[in-house]
């Protein structure tokens, strides 16, 4: 009587550790992209260049590591204008990296159990998106 909470506890284990290594393995591109942008040369770029080489190494390095993650999460990311700059308060320019999963509650990497009116299971959030800043 007790075996089908046991499975479903097991495939909703399984379910949510592959949804948050999907969401660590992009949280570790968009980490990586960040700090590899950060090594700019300087002394090679004008003060006015800086923000547009930095921003440029970051989405040159992200879209490597995009390239490298697995098929089934590289091809459902949304990297349009992944990294930018942006200036916050005080008038601090801010190197921001994001990668976003749209519609990952339609569209997930393992496949939920659907049981019609009690609806599908486990329940996924509606997207995974993942970010990092860094000020240079």
């Amino acid at each position: 009587m007790l075996f089908p909470f046991v499975i479903a506890m097991l495939y909703g284990a399984a379910v949510y550790g592959l949804t948050f290594f999907a969401q660590y393995r992009m949280q570790a591109a968009v980490d990586t992209a960040v700090s590899t942008a950060l090594y700019v040369d300087r002394s090679e770029n004008q003060a006015s260049n800086i923000g547009t080489a930095v921003s440029q190494r970051a989405n040159t390095a992200l879209a490597g590591l995009v390239a490298q993650l697995p098929e089934s999460l590289r091809d459902n990311l949304n990297t349009a204008s992944a990294c930018g700059l942006e200036t916050i308060a005080g008038g601090v320019e801010v190197l921001r990296c994001s990668l976003v999963y749209p519609n990952y509650q339609t569209n997930p990497i393992v496949p939920v159990l659907s049981f019609g009116m009690l609806g599908d299971f486990p329940p996924l959030p509606a997207q995974l998106d993942v970010d990092a800043r860094a000020a240079f």
